[in-house]
């Protein structure tokens, strides 16, 4: 049986070896702690951290990390946090919420909220999403004769090359799930359909993939044709001139955002509020759209030429071309089920 790394066990004895024994800062006005993801941090700091300092003289301290690994160490300090700010992934906000991990955003604090896209604002009030991706298909231009206008590419017995399918423990897996279930079901909650049709190909595909590197290493080197991906997986190998491409289905248009989230009991959450309300000014979008390529929820905020040329119109205005955000709410309460599931029905 080909077992995809879908392994929480994993994560929380990685975690365990963090310690829970965070020093205490009560009422720190002078440091922000974020925890953020672990790529770009360079890039980070140089068009937000150091900016968000010069701005209001508070030092920007990154805690670094996947998802899971990040949530699980918030749950771990929850009663003594150390930590102020959380950006991270959006069904992994649901699942911190349920856990009572975040608390809810002051928009007196955050006056850009009432400027963002209606889509991107958590409707309980919580943190908002500051960047998002598309899930589409990822293609190799010199293997695949013709663009994959549809989840149907990967049904053709005859397709040349072969094809990875994400693994459910990354972004693109549960959103994979729920566009399958939108284009060939009821609708984009109909789960059942998404692992139906997804458990017939399984054993077709060469690779299930857990991490953006490895994705697009696959198609550099030319050992898969095409996948199911985030977008934003595309646009360096895209500016680089790989002859890879993506493709935005005609249904199952499903996409995913990253949020920014104030930890419940934070000890500087006025500089929390200020770190939000940063990160969601037209200029710094702008400067993160160009040089970490996430694409802006600030209407305001300029969306590069590559942005475009990888996703089209969708890249500016993703609801007003048919993407939605899944129902996070189902992923986070049927996450443990859709893990094991995944690997006896799909990854067998």
């Amino acid at each position: 049986m080909r077992r995809a790394v879908a392994a929480a066990a994993g994560t929380l004895a990685a975690v365990m070896a963090l310690t829970s024994c965070a020093a205490t800062r009560q009422n720190d006005t002078t440091t922000l702690v974020v925890s953020t993801f672990a790529f770009a941090t360079e890039e980070f700091m140089q068009v937000i951290g150091r900016p968000f300092e010069q701005e209001t003289g508070i030092k920007v301290v990154l805690d670094t990390g996947n998802n899971a690994t990040r949530l699980t160490k918030l749950r771990i300090n929850k009663d003594n946090p150390d930590t102020d700010v959380v950006l991270i992934s959006d069904y992994y906000a649901e699942i911190g919420k349920q856990m009572e991990l975040f608390q809810q955003v002051d928009p007196a604090a955050v006056p850009t909220l009432d400027q963002i896209r209606p889509w991107a604002l958590d409707p309980d009030g919580y943190g908002p999403a500051y960047t998002f991706q598309l899930l589409g298909m990822m293609y190799r231009t010199d293997m695949v004769t013709e663009e994959p206008a549809s989840w149907d590419a990967l049904y053709q017995s005859d397709l040349p090359g072969g094809f990875a399918l994400p693994d459910i423990s990354v972004s693109a897996g549960p959103m994979l799930v729920l566009a399958t279930g939108e284009a060939y079901g009821s609708g984009p909650t109909d789960a059942d359909t998404g692992f139906d049709r997804l458990a017939e190909i399984g054993p077709d595909a060469l690779q299930f993939y857990t991490g953006s590197t490895e994705l697009t290493s696959l198609l550099e080197r030319g050992e898969i044709a095409m996948a199911p991906g985030l977008d934003n997986f595309a646009m360096n190998a895209v500016e680089a001139g790989q002859p890879i491409g993506f493709a935005v289905p005609e249904e199952g248009r499903v996409m995913t955002a990253n949020t920014a989230q104030i930890v419940a009991g934070a000890p500087n959450r006025a500089g929390a509020e200020k770190f939000v309300d940063f990160l969601l000014d037209p200029d710094v979008q702008s400067e993160v759209a160009r040089v970490i390529y996430d694409k802006p929820v600030h209407p305001d905020a300029e969306v590069t030429d590559l942005m475009t040329e990888v996703s089209g119109d969708a890249a500016v205005d993703p609801a007003g071309n048919g993407y939605h955000q899944g129902d996070l709410e189902l992923i986070a309460t049927e996450r443990s089920a859709w893990l094991d599931r995944f690997v006896e029905q799909v990854a067998r």
